[in-house]
């Protein structure tokens, strides 16, 4: 299975989320309503935040780092990096954090977009996934480990001399 969220997934939890509220206010009242929100939100910080210890159980693999065994320097020029993420996807916090600390020994701009409620950008590319990281129009989409990162956002660059 490939690590990556789908934004079709991604909207469609949100749009059953938008349904099932109203029907539980509707039917059982507000607060019921109010208290599945409060439940569902609890339960995917907790889905998200603890993906890397449950990911083999569901069939996604590893999700483990694999570090870049060069040592980076600040004289590769990276250009800007953008990283497209959704609410919700438990691989965008892993490439976050792993470009956040590549950033810190490759010195390179870094944007990131949420584009859960917004996904033309991805769709005109034909990118239906998230994460998705951008350089100079190129894009790599789904989780990545930093070796993998390192080699993408220097065009193997680094790669090839170590």
């Amino acid at each position: 299975m490939k690590q990556e969220c789908k934004l079709s997934s991604v909207r469609a939890m949100w749009m059953a989320v938008l349904i099932v509220v109203p029907m539980l206010a509707v039917t059982r009242g507000w607060p019921a309503a109010v208290f599945v929100v409060m439940v569902g939100v609890l339960i995917q910080i907790g889905y998200v935040r603890n993906f890397r210890h449950v990911s083999q159980w569901l069939g996604f693999g590893s999700v483990d780092d694999v570090r870049p065994a060069h040592h980076a320097t600040s004289a590769n020029a990276i250009p800007h990096v953008t990283l497209y993420t959704a609410i919700g996807c438990p691989f965008c916090p892993l490439v976050r954090q792993r470009l956040h600390d590549l950033q810190q020994e490759l010195w390179f701009a870094f944007d990131e977009r949420d584009v859960t409620f917004r996904p033309a950008k991805l769709r005109d590319c034909g990118i239906r996934s998230v994460p998705a990281i951008e350089v100079d129009g190129r894009f790599l989409v789904g989780n990545a480990t930093s070796d993998a990162l390192v080699t993408f956002l220097t065009g193997g660059a680094l790669k090839a001399a170590s």
